[in-house]
């Protein structure tokens, strides 16, 4: 059994684990991808043109950009994943809407019985925790000076 928990624990480290936000990563974007380039003076959002050790090319509208990678403070994906957020937010609300319904849920409809109880108890946490989901930065950085 300890040896379980051990195991079980040493797998959430290692799935916490921060990833690389290196200037080397910026080469494993595609060409074309939707990013935001941010700098000491200013953001500019613009489409992945290329990357060297010195530098960074995206397309805007305006032409295309280069930053010096002295210059560049982070480089943010512009690939929302807002959605994925919300759903594991209404997914750990229906896990929380289960337990409160096979427990509190259970009690209450042999003690008092009302009718609106079990609405609530499934809409209210999967409501709260898919909210908090969608307000999680949805936008992931790439890059990090």
């Amino acid at each position: 059994m300890k040896s379980l928990l051990i195991a079980l624990a040493s797998v959430g480290f290692v799935l916490a684990a921060p990833v690389s936000k290196t200037w080397e990563s910026l080469g494993k974007l595609d060409s074309g991808a939707p990013i935001e380039v941010v700098t000491r003076d200013h953001a500019e959002k613009g489409a992945f043109a290329s990357s060297s050790t010195e530098s960074l090319t995206i397309h805007t509208r305006r032409g295309e950009q280069r930053f010096l990678r002295q210059e560049v403070v982070r480089v943010v994906s512009r690939k929302s994943r807002r959605i994925r957020n919300v759903l594991i937010g209404v997914g750990v609300g229906a896990a929380i809407s289960l337990i409160t319904d096979q427990t509190l849920g259970t009690y209450l409809r042999n003690e008092s019985n009302p009718a609106s109880a079990r609405p609530l108890i499934w809409t209210v946490p999967m409501a709260f925790c898919g909210g908090i989901g969608a307000a999680f930065p949805s936008y992931p950085v790439i890059y990090r000076k």
